[in-house]
């Protein structure tokens, strides 16, 4: 039962380590970004991820890796619209639903092993 618990304990470090694929070379419909994440054995990231960055970062809009002028898709779609997700936009840490035919930035993500 102890090596349990420790192993338990341990899990969150583990498995909270995410890394960052390269920015993928062109913008995309979000369709087309989560087949490209996929295809990569990666995801899109949700809007909390992107968050979470933006407020480590102290919502600065020159978050390094990220490029500012550059919305990216997020995973998150809009519950009550079909055709609509969030992209996230650094410069005002802004989460706006657009649709989902727009083309944005992608960056995928997977966990650390």
């Amino acid at each position: 039962m102890k090596k349990l618990i420790t192993l338990l304990s341990l899990s969150p470090l583990l498995f909270a380590q995410t890394i960052w694929l390269e920015e993928a070379p062109t913008r995309m419909n979000w369709a087309n970004a989560m087949k490209y994440c996929e295809d990569k054995g990666a995801i899109l990231p949700s809007k909390k991820v992107f968050q979470d960055i933006w407020y480590k970062n102290n919502r600065a809009s020159d978050v390094e890796g990220f490029d500012l002028s550059v919305s990216y898709w997020t995973s998150d779609e809009v519950k009550d619209n079909k055709h609509a997700a969030y992209p996230f936009y650094f410069v005002q840490g802004r989460d706006t639903w657009y649709y989902k035919a727009d083309k944005y930035g992608v960056r995928c993500i997977k966990k650390a092993k």
